[in-house]
């Protein structure tokens, strides 16, 4: 990790400020000077509220020369993601429709982050309505990745991945339904954390439409940052009951289980027959084993109960389908569905995406075939947690492959993706997340190294559920032996 100080930690800026070695004001007018200088190239923030962050940042310095503190991180500037709503600006999701839907109240998340002394300044891009992997849409433009602007900064968290490698930022919020904290975090080389499903409430979040109440199946919201302290640093804030269980319900996550680095039993899964990684990633991944041997950490290799990921992902992606396509007219769906069985004969002959009938059937699901494959998902939880009894962490990697070229061209299902010389799917970039995701576990995506080429290459570290401090934590002592994040020349 630099010393330069646009790469601070969050922990070592607001214990700064505590200390009244550094003003909230001049925190903010730097980070505004870095964007300045450097966003352009990059477009990772999009939107500015500076007469509100600037009242805000100076009545944090007043409250400190009082001796008052307003919370853990008191007077921090941080940007957010545009899916959640924040007053004074717009909460567009990429999408053109909402480019004038200013809400009237913060999404409980970002409520939770400026109830702790966060000041929100700005909002980063993400693609339309954070459904893609690449973040890009007709209101904002594209953003580039800092560490090559040919390459995709990732989706839909991109825009947060981007600004937190150039800089921008110390913190930020994202949203993960399809890896969209982990794959970013991935191609952009910082941290992501994607928690237990369900201690984090998305109220607030765009999409579902503006003014959804429920909290949706699969999709989570998580903090991201440049370290795995700032990570633990978030988690302490966000972490608590939505707005329908507040009077009743307390979370409470238990401490890590283990200490040191040796003490943690670790399953590195890398191979798997119907989605093998990207060659120029695996010697990163090789010196992350022959490190963590080194350090005395018990690691065996293989996947989890010996499951390909087809054991899990059709279960998701219909479930993904179902959750993506609920505001999609009634015939569309219907349609989606009765297309399936077509689908699933296509592939004999043609070359069409993995399940792209389980994708499709998912998207017209009825309530009776919902409740069948939560049960579903229920049985293979059940089961796949008792790999846990033998394992503290399951590392593996967040997508097949690193950052890639930027590509807008037809629908994900049209697209590929040039991985080692080969083409594949554009939807197996979903694959290595669909585990966690499906059955709501926590999963760390940290950064372990880079490729030859240079592009960064994160590890995604997998936990029993509620067991995020232990996923954290391992991400932690990793970076003592593994280097942690590092930031792109171009910008250090």
């Amino acid at each position: 990790m630099t010393d330069t100080p646009s790469y601070r930690s969050a922990r070592d800026l607001v214990a700064a400020m505590s200390r009244g070695e550094q003003s909230s004001r001049a925190l903010l007018e730097a980070s505004l000077a870095r964007i300045a200088q450097h966003n352009p190239a990059i477009n990772a923030v999009v939107a500015l509220d500076l007469d509100t962050a600037r009242r805000a940042a100076d009545a944090a310095d007043a409250a400190a020369r009082r001796g008052e503190t307003l919370g853990a991180l008191h007077g921090l500037p941080m940007t957010i993601k545009d899916t959640f709503e924040v007053p004074g600006m717009a909460c567009t999701a990429g999408a053109p429709a909402y480019r004038n839907h200013r809400p009237p109240r913060a999404a409980v998340a970002v409520q939770r982050l400026q109830d702790a002394g966060a000041i929100v300044f700005g909002k980063t891009n993400v693609p339309y309505l954070a459904s893609d992997l690449q973040s890009y849409n007709r209101v904002y433009g594209v953003t580039h990745n800092p560490w090559n602007r040919a390459l995709t900064a990732g989706g839909s968290s991109g825009g947060a991945a981007a600004a937190l490698a150039a800089g921008f930022t110390p913190v930020e919020l994202g949203s993960d339904i399809a890896g969209s904290i982990r794959i970013p975090a991935h191609f952009c080389g910082v941290y992501g954390h994607k928690p237990t499903h369900g201690i984090i409430s998305l109220r607030g979040h765009v999409p579902g439409p503006p003014g959804t109440l429920s909290e949706p199946q699969l999709a989570v919201a998580g903090p991201m940052a440049r370290t795995a302290d700032d990570l633990d640093l978030m988690m302490d804030v966000l972490v608590g009951p939505g707005p329908a269980m507040a009077a009743g319900w307390q979370v409470s996550l238990p401490p890590a289980r283990r200490d040191t680095l040796r003490e943690f039993r670790v399953l590195l899964w890398l191979d798997d027959p119907h989605c093998p990684l990207d060659d120029r990633m695996l010697p990163a991944y090789r010196r992350l084993q022959d490190t963590l041997v080194q350090a005395g950490v018990t690691v065996d290799v293989g996947a989890p109960l010996d499951w390909p990921l087809d054991k899990l992902y059709p279960v998701y992606v219909e479930q993904l389908s179902s959750g993506m396509l609920v505001g999609a007219p009634g015939y569309v769906r219907n349609a989606m569905r009765a297309f399936a069985p077509a689908a699933k004969l296509a592939r004999r002959v043609i070359d069409v995406p993995r399940h792209a009938d389980r994708f499709l059937a998912g998207a017209g699901m009825s309530h009776a075939d919902w409740i069948i494959s939560m049960e579903k998902t229920q049985r293979l939880k059940e089961k796949f947690l008792t790999v846990f009894e033998t394992y503290d962490v399951i590392l593996a990697p967040p997508a097949l492959t690193t950052a890639f070229a930027h590509d807008h061209s037809g629908n994900l299902g049209q697209r590929k993706v040039d991985v080692a010389g080969q083409k594949r799917h554009y939807l197996d970039l979903f694959m290595w997340i669909a585990p966690a995701t499906l059955l709501g576990l926590p999963a760390t995506s940290a950064p372990v190294g880079r490729t030859a080429e240079g592009a960064p290459v994160n590890i995604q570290i997998i936990g029993a559920p509620y067991e995020d401090r232990s996923t954290i934590r391992f991400a932690h002592l990793l970076a003592e032996v593994a280097g942690g994040f590092q930031p792109p020349p171009a910008l250090a």
